[in-house]
């Protein structure tokens, strides 16, 4: 039966006989209008046809405008046509229709070839990509319906549209795609400040395109949301729907990325990327988070795995919180057990390692060698700041479960004790006076109780609250933000609400210093649709937002499960600007050091590069290869659980 759908793509009857209307009155008017000058305001025909694929049926829809017609055509292959992984196949066209006085339909159509797929196999997009493919058709009044064909570049097809009906409420195909502004236009004295500031970086051969580009000249960082085909995914989750481009290898798994975003389920999506952790991207040897596994089953350790691995036995805990499934319980006992080596194996506790793997026998710096116990691991050194930041992370929210809240873990508890006050002593991260120190000073009173660091803890607390409630220099001006630090600032801020949630500070009220800092950081990326940052928006400022919590839900909508592997370059797309600001533009390397960045933020599922943790990267990236690499979705866990925990995601989302 041929598929209709409306501006929400929900599928309806494709079209009803012409005899069970025929008693309406209405069949005179509608065949009038075939051999009349004009059709009516909407008019939909089913449609059979075939090409070069196979045969095929759906609907057309002439909609009236006052320069013509708008023309949508939806189609979906027959057995046997399919792509990929055995998908149905269906197609939408949308352009320009004229009709002469004798009822035949002229149609107009421009298919785009280049996307953001710049490379898959040996099909490479070119410049001449740019330029659209352009479709034309003819169909004539014969015997009570439109007979006709199309042809253009590589394309062309014959099709009968009968059975005439007036168009719904909707048409029967609606993009649904807008364009939000992340901060306001700036002030031509001030825009003109940046250029000369910048001027080296605007020679540079990779922004000389653009920079006579109006986009450019006043630029405006925006975000594009695009919810386009949704509900067609979530009511057709064995199906690709390539929309508006021309069918080839490239736009099949262009259009495959958005379909494995939409067709999830929130819960199911978690449900996928939690048994993927389990199964495959934490490392069996180490219990540390890989930064990739390739298609032959083989896991590179991540060289920040101490802070992903860190947010993973976060996730775990919130779903554990939520759920009770034993599966996060026995998650957060394995990498906690990971997280407690890195400051062990070292044989100095003044410093940790940023992750660990199985021992080769032959280990380079910065590889070392694990001695005692430690024999069968490597570690590699240069445990940071960051990585500091995952170590808290995970022993907090271990500490919280399974030593505070379960009991029965006695020896693990007791080494987790133990490590925690070497960091808090030993550890270099931990010394001097800022967040660090309080992170491990909290950690060690939570698990303590010793008077002494209590006391430390709110003298430490009372230097570091008013930059906490300010937000802690976490800010957005006009496309630029040190993106990993906001990522950073994410997790320093769960720890430390988790803390006073567990261990509240005896005559220190944490929770509305916190609140205001996370609303003060709100302030600086409520447009910018931040993921992780969303969640914490919508529930842990001031007041509740629901724009972050729309946000949120769309932006994990927008990840695709599996993360795909795509040769991503959205310079191919005849519209792309780059943006007239480089990246850290702090670090004055752009001579040096790629600092270009997008003028605009795609959706996840066009991504610049899947990577192992996704909230860390800039939003407005635009290129990366991921072609045979499996990234995991920790990141996914990590702000879809803290969702759950929060209410922002229900369990049936």
């Amino acid at each position: 039966m041929p598929l209709r759908t409306s501006g929400a793509d929900t599928p309806m009857r494709a079209h009803r006989r012409f005899d069970a209307f025929r008693a309406s009155g209405m069949v005179a008017g509608l065949l009038g209008t075939l051999s009349g000058p004009a059709y009516a305001d909407s008019t939909v025909w089913a449609v059979s046809g075939a090409d070069a694929r196979g045969n095929y049926t759906g609907n057309v829809e002439l909609i009236a405008t006052p320069a013509g017609y708008r023309f949508i055509r939806v189609i979906g292959y027959g057995a046997p046509v399919a792509v990929e992984d055995g998908r149905s196949l269906f197609w939408v066209w949308e352009g320009t229709a004229a009709v002469d006085a004798d009822g035949a339909v002229d149609v107009s159509v421009d298919l785009a070839k280049a996307d953001f797929i710049k490379k898959r196999g040996d099909l490479v997009r070119t410049e001449a990509d740019a330029q659209a493919v352009r479709v034309s058709g003819h169909f004539a009044p014969a015997g009570g319906v439109l007979r006709g064909s199309f042809s253009g570049q590589d394309i062309g097809a014959d099709e009968t549209w009968s059975a005439p009906e007036p168009g719904g409420a909707t048409p029967i195909f609606e993009k649904h795609l807008s364009e939000i502004p992340t901060h306001e236009a700036i002030p031509a004295k001030e825009r003109d400040h940046l250029f000369s500031v910048f001027s080296s970086y605007h020679a540079l051969p990779e922004i000389q395109p653009y920079v006579n580009r109006p986009e450019f000249i006043d630029p405006i960082h925006t975000v594009i949301a695009d919810t386009t085909d949704f509900d067609f995914y979530r009511q057709h989750p064995q199906a690709l729907r390539v929309v508006d481009k021309v069918i080839d290898p490239i736009s099949l798994q262009e259009t495959l990325a958005r379909a494995d975003a939409y067709k999830w389920s929130l819960a199911g999506k978690a449900a996928y990327y939690d048994q993927d952790a389990e199964q495959r991207s934490i490392d069996p040897a180490t219990g540390m988070l890989f930064e990739w596994v390739t298609d032959d089953g083989r896991g590179l350790p991540s060289h920040d795995s101490a802070l992903w691995t860190g947010a993973y036995v976060a996730s775990q805990y919130l779903r554990y919180q939520a759920s009770g499934d034993p599966a996060a319980l026995a998650n957060i006992v394995r990498s906690t057990e990971a997280l407690l080596t890195l400051t062990e194996i070292t044989g100095d506790r003044r410093s940790f390692a940023r992750t660990l793997r199985k021992a080769t026998g032959n280990p380079l710096p910065p590889w070392y060698a694990g001695n005692g116990v430690y024999a069968a691991q490597e570690w590699k050194a240069g445990g940071n700041n960051d990585m500091y930041k995952g170590l808290m992370y995970g022993l907090t929210t271990a500490h919280a479960l399974l030593c505070d809240q379960l009991g029965g873990y006695e020896d693990l508890c007791a080494r987790l004790r133990y490590d925690v006050i070497q960091i808090r002593d030993n550890l270099e991260q931990a010394q001097g006076s800022g967040y660090n120190r309080l992170a491990a000073l909290w950690l060690s009173a939570y698990i303590t109780e010793a008077p002494g660091i209590v006391k430390k803890t709110v003298q430490e607390w009372k230097r570091q609250a008013q930059q906490l409630a300010d937000g802690s220099h976490t800010i957005y001006v006009n496309g630029v933000a040190d993106w990993s630090g906001t990522h950073l600032a994410a997790v320093q801020y769960l720890v430390f609400y988790l803390l006073a949630d567990r261990f509240p500070l005896p005559d220190i009220e944490a929770k509305p210093v916190l609140r205001q800092g996370i609303e003060a950081i709100y302030g600086q990326f409520a447009r910018v649709r931040m993921g992780l940052w969303s969640v914490a928006f919508a529930r842990l400022g001031t007041a509740p937002h629901p724009d972050a919590s729309d946000a949120a839900r769309w932006r994990l909508r927008e990840l695709p499960a599996p993360k795909p592997q795509l040769d991503i370059d959205h310079r191919v797309r005849p519209d792309y600007v780059m943006s007239p600001f480089p990246s850290a533009p702090w670090k004055f390397d752009w001579t040096r050091t790629d600092r270009t960045q997008s003028l605009r933020s795609y959706p996840m599922f066009e991504a610049s590069a899947y990577t192992v943790y996704g909230w860390k990267q800039s939003p407005l990236e635009y290129a990366g290869d991921n072609t045979g690499l499996n990234y995991p979705g920790v990141d996914y866990l990590h702000a879809y659980w803290l969702g759950r925990a929060l209410g922002v995601f229900s369990a049936t989302e």
